[in-house]
Parts: C-alpha cells; structure tokens; sequence
C-alpha cells in the first residue's frame, strides 16, 4: 500500500516566468492535510455526427494546465510565501530577539506576482514538476480553541513527470515549523475594542482567467495573467448591544433612520501568534492583516462592512455574521498589510 502521508510537494519561486527552478536548496515542502493536485487535461469528445453511428467516435486532448487545492495548518515560513503570492511585493526587517519581520503588500505594478516551480511525488513514488505556477487562492480560517487552519488554490503551466527524485531531499526540507492558535489570537473589529469572535476567516483571491490564456497553436496556456485581486474578512461574532448592528445595518452616523450610507473602518487588528517563539528569544511566531488604518471618521477607510441577518436559535447566544470587503486605497498608499514574524533571513 503507498501511504498519502510519504507524499511530497514543495515550492520555490522562480527568477522569471519559463524559468524552471531546478536547485534543490530553495525548495521548501508543505505539511497539508488533503488536496487534489495535478495535472488538468482537458478533453473534449467530437460529438454526435449524422450517420456516424451510435457510438461516439474520438475523444481528444486539446490543453493542459496544472494545479489544485490544498488544506493545511500554516506554518511560519511557507506562509510567507502564500501571502507573496497574494500581494505581489515583500520586504524585510530586523533581526529583534532572532526574529526577522517580513511585510507584505502591492508592488508598483499591483497586477504583478511571482511565479513558483512546485515538485510533487504522490506517495514518493514518482516525481513531477510544475513549471510557471502562481497562487490563485489562500483563505485563513479561525475558530475558538483550535488551530488556525488554511486553504491554498494553485495554477499552473507546464508539467513534466518522471523527474529525478534522488536529490530532493524534501523530507529534510518539510517546514514543520510551530502552528498559530486562535488563543493566542487578538480581533478587533470596527467598534474599536476587542471582539467576541467565535469564528472567521480570510479570503485573498487572485483571479486569473484561464479560458483566455490558451491560444491556437498551442497546448499550454500562454500566461497567467491576473485581471483583478480581492481580499475578504469573515467575522461571526456575539452581539451584547446593538451599537454594530446599527451602523452597519442602519446608519453609519448611528441615526436612528435607514441611510444609503455603507460603513466603513480599516483601524482593525487581526494577529495570530505561536506559543512558540523564535530561536531562544522571546519574540513568538506572528501574522497579521491590516488596512490602510483609516478611521470612519477620516472617511478615508478602505474596508466596507456588511452584516447578514441575525442568526437567532434557541438556546443559543445572538449572533451576526460581518463581511468586511478590502477597497482601493483612497489616500493611494497600501489597501492591504501583511506581516509575519519568523526565522527566515531573507526576504521572500
């Protein structure tokens, strides 16, 4: 029997686009709880044809591309990584305690991203290579007591199987690196004190239409062009008064009258620790997701928020579902921070 559990699939980006990375040491393998990924051929049938029978007769491929989902813990480095993939610029900072702090957001060209070469050996069995792959998906999800959990999304160009394994070493290379806990985590959401948050979740996407990258004359998609980018907070929070639910439902200015008005706030925090910290210092693993910091009173903030219907059941506290949808900056700086605080000494 192959066990999933000897799988491996690593990742590291790529200097350019059609540009395979072929060194070993700047692969880093994955820990992930289950995915299907691969290679995405698409077949097509030639159809129903007068006197042709009852039978179909041919079936053909036409195109290829690669990719899948994943669903994973987070660790601290990989991580970095995805949220790369999500913004499309990093930067660095420190040492403080051993800890190196990693900052995420757009690049001047903010449709711009890097592209990653991705090994995969089902089982370590055999081994394949996915070239010109980019991050179409991460969402992040938290729940009371628990671990914070992930969901990654993945497209890519070209495949090539039966690829030598023998200097891999991916098992030496897996980042099995300390998890964050929704314990150790801190919320705050529009009202400006700590929430009561049961659960959530956030959701970057970045939206690469596949349909139109294959050209004629080719079996491979061009490019994976990214045509748009969005970033979504998922909030299920207790209700103890109804100052949030008025404003987002009602007013933004808390009138006591239905107003066209949307609510807007971005001064929120969302950090995630470890409880472990990094090296022998005393600085813990770290992520966070920020705005622009704007204030609803600055009317500059760049995150809108929604709430659905209260959700009552009997027995049950109150609660409201919130949505909080990223916007363009209007002050021109960053609509979306990423930090992460780690031991990696480079930046990503």
């Amino acid at each position: 029997m192959v066990a999933s559990e000897a799988s491996f699939l690593g990742l590291a980006k790529q200097t350019a686009k059609g540009t395979i990375n072929s060194t070993d040491g700047d692969f880093k393998y994955l820990l992930f709880r289950r995915g299907g990924f691969g290679v995405n051929n698409m077949f097509i049938p030639l159809g129903a044809e007068v006197g042709g029978g009852a039978m179909e007769r041919n079936v053909v491929k036409v195109g290829v591309s690669t990719g899948g989902v994943l669903e994973f813990i987070p660790r601290p480095e990989t991580l970095g990584h995805f949220f790369m993939g999500a913004t499309g610029n990093s930067s660095i900072s420190g040492p403080v305690d051993s800890a190196y702090t990693h900052e995420f957001t757009f690049a001047a060209d903010q449709f711009s991203a890097p592209y990653y070469t991705v090994r995969y050996a089902p089982g370590n069995v055999w081994g394949e290579t996915y070239r010109d792959s980019r991050f179409n998906l991460l969402s992040l999800e938290w729940r009371a007591a628990n671990f914070v959990t992930g969901t990654l999304g993945m497209l890519g160009i070209v495949p090539t199987t039966n690829v030598n394994m023998g200097t891999w070493g991916a098992l030496a290379k897996v980042d099995s690196g300390p998890q964050f806990l929704s314990p150790l985590g801190a919320i705050e959401i529009p009202t400006g004190s700590t929430a009561s948050v049961l659960a959530g979740s956030f959701i970057a996407q970045n939206v690469m239409p596949l349909d139109q990258q294959f050209i004629v004359g080719d079996y491979y998609p061009e490019d994976l062009d990214i045509v748009s980018r969005s970033f979504v907070l998922n909030l299920t929070v207790k209700i103890e008064d109804n100052t949030l639910y008025n404003k987002i439902n009602y007013d933004p200015a808390a009138g006591a009258s239905w107003a066209a008005d949307v609510f807007k706030e971005s001064n929120i925090l969302l950090r995630f620790r470890s409880d472990t910290n990094v090296g022998a210092g005393t600085t813990p693993y770290e992520f966070k997701i920020e705005a622009n910091g704007q204030t609803q009173a600055s009317t500059n903030a760049n995150i809108s928020w929604t709430a659905q219907p209260l959700e009552i059941v009997a027995q049950r506290q109150i609660i409201m579902q919130l949505q909080g949808f990223f916007l363009a900056d209007p002050l021109a700086v960053q609509p979306i921070k990423l930090t992460l605080v780690n031991a990696k000494t480079t930046a990503y």
